[in-house]
């Protein structure tokens, strides 16, 4: 049985967490986890009521094109291992995508523990993350500063740090919309310190937090509004080449960095970050900003292993969308026309994340050229998808 969890499955949500995910809450932080439980959606599969798999949802909202997005964020997907293989996870992820489509979230995020797995479910990559490892030898000055830098406690950074990432957030999509407490719950969590960034106008255009320890300098996060800041970042490292042994830089796959640094050979990673999947596609292209120009139409034909409702035939001409669905969810128009693609692969490609055209010349997309154009057009101008946050 597959029911909503109460505050007395509380002890037994505990406990599964920290078996699966190896880790103790101390006995003086109990009453702060159950406080974070009650602001969750949480669902588990229960035999004899006992609890056997859980899934929890965080209701977020994300900007993409500058628009705001209610997201559901997957999270603390955990089954005790006697319980495992019987499609419980399968169960609590259906369930769960079927309550965030009656609660009319647009979209849901999630960090896989497995990529195939949740691609089964609709999910698809939309976004990877970056991680610089740099020795002290190439911990080089590379310019004289073009600003200053303000350290701050992380309780009188906060207003900074939330002005500085609202406006960076405008430039990229994907990016959480952080309100206070996700900050002071979450984020603030990350590093031990704080710097802001005051560019020549006086104005801070910047932060960094981060960790120094045992010879290791750990860049949780770095925003900046203009890439003059992190040179002047860079060199704000460097002052550390006495203490360090090896910087860390936690960035995103779009970060410039190795463009100027005098030795750009540094250790870089690229791995696989976050995954999303549109839980309702009409609901969310009535918010995606998009026109298409001409008298043809753009025609996808979409497929959805979960949610049967996005399966059909949707036409998309100037800033209207019609859809075309049989009550089993499948599409009314044989697919001699259009764009033919998975739910997944049309999420990482409206978030920016994925390039259509080479998704194409893979057969990720199937269809006309010319209607690959007209999808081209729908796509974000501004920055790729990127997501700083975890949860």
């Amino acid at each position: 049985m597959i029911r909503e969890i109460t505050t007395e499955d509380y002890e037994d949500i505990i406990a599964l967490s920290e078996y699966a995910f190896q880790f103790k809450v101390a006995d003086q932080e109990l009453n702060e986890v159950k406080r974070k439980l009650d602001n969750q959606y949480i669902l588990g599969a229960f035999d004899e009521n006992k609890l056997h798999a859980k899934l929890h949802v965080y209701p977020l909202q994300v900007k993409i094109k500058n628009q705001v997005f209610k997201m559901g964020g997957v999270a603390s997907v955990a089954t005790w291992p006697e319980a495992r293989r019987n499609r419980k996870v399968a169960s609590l992820l259906n369930e769960s995508l079927n309550w965030m489509n009656n609660e009319e979230y647009d979209i849901s995020y999630l960090h896989p523990f497995y990529v195939p797995f949740y691609r089964k479910f609709g999910w698809e990559l939309i976004c990877s993350e970056k991680t610089y490892t740099i020795s002290k030898e190439d911990l080089i000055f590379i310019h004289n500063s073009n600003g200053t830098f303000i350290r701050k406690t992380k309780e009188d950074a906060l207003p900074s740090l939330m002005n500085i990432y609202e406006a960076f957030s405008e430039t990229y999509n994907s990016l959480l919309i952080r309100d206070q407490s996700w900050w002071q719950d979450v984020v603030l969590k990350k590093g031990e310190h704080v710097i802001i960034h005051v560019n020549e106008h006086k104005q801070e255009d910047g932060y960094m937090l981060y960790t120094v320890k045992d010879r290791e300098l750990v860049i949780h996060e770095v925003v900046v509004l203009s890439e003059m800041s992190k040179k002047d970042f860079w060199n704000f490292i460097c002052q550390h080449d006495s203490m360090v042994s090896t910087v860390k830089w936690k960035t995103h796959e779009e970060d410039r960095l190795t463009l100027f640094i005098p030795n750009p050979r540094v250790k870089t990673e690229i791995h696989p970050y976050f995954m999303g999947r549109i839980v309702n596609v009409m609901r969310f292209l009535q918010k995606y900003p998009f026109y298409i120009q001409g008298e043809n139409p753009l025609i996808l034909h979409l497929s959805d292993p979960v949610c049967t409702w996005n399966n059909g035939t949707f036409f998309l001409q100037g800033d209207s969308i019609k859809s075309f669905q049989k009550d089993n969810g499948a599409s009314t128009n044989a697919p001699k026309k259009g764009l033919i693609m998975n739910i997944g692969i049309l999420t990482s490609v409206l978030l920016g994340h994925s390039d259509p055209k080479k998704l194409f010349e893979i057969g990720m997309i199937q269809g006309e050229e010319q209607q690959l154009n007209l999808l081209q057009e729908l796509l974000p101008s501004s920055g790729t998808s990127l997501l700083f946050d975890f949860f």
